[in-house]
């Protein structure tokens, strides 16, 4: 069984391996309700909606690159307009274990920016709703 660390891991979206990345989380849930019938048991479990969400933080220059290729593309566009795949490959070196992930139509909710006193460095987590995540599949 191999364990990764956050350096086996490389993220692409929008065409390029983003480098800029600080953070990314990503998570499928679904709605899932206990069903009775006589006495107090559970007699069976309804299955409900799913849902996707993820998050990247990413450098300042990251956000700020895509922005631009964003608006070359569409001058009118941001990048709450755009709709992408993220792949996430967990990959050790010298391993042959790789393992593929893949948030599917993925888009932006919010694009929050700020800094504060003493802050060297801009960090920006962007939140995701996306279609799907397919993990270790192609």
């Amino acid at each position: 069984m191999a364990e990764f660390a956050w350096r086996d891991i490389t993220v692409s979206f929008l065409g390029r391996t983003i480098e800029g990345i600080l953070n990314i989380s990503y998570e499928k849930e679904e709605e899932k309700k206990a069903i009775y019938g006589r006495g107090g048991k559970v007699i069976g479990i309804q299955r409900g909606n799913e849902k996707c969400t993820a998050e990247i933080t990413l450098r300042q220059s990251e956000v700020e690159a895509m922005t631009t290729a964003v608006k070359s593309a569409n001058p009118n566009a941001t990048l709450l307009d755009v709709e992408f795949d993220v792949q996430i490959h967990y990959v050790k070196p010298g391993s042959a274990t790789i393992i593929k992930d893949r948030i599917v139509a993925a888009q932006f909710t919010k694009i929050p920016k700020g800094m504060k006193q003493g802050d060297t460095d801009m960090e920006i987590k962007l939140p995701l709703v996306c279609e799907d995540i397919l993990y270790n599949q192609e």
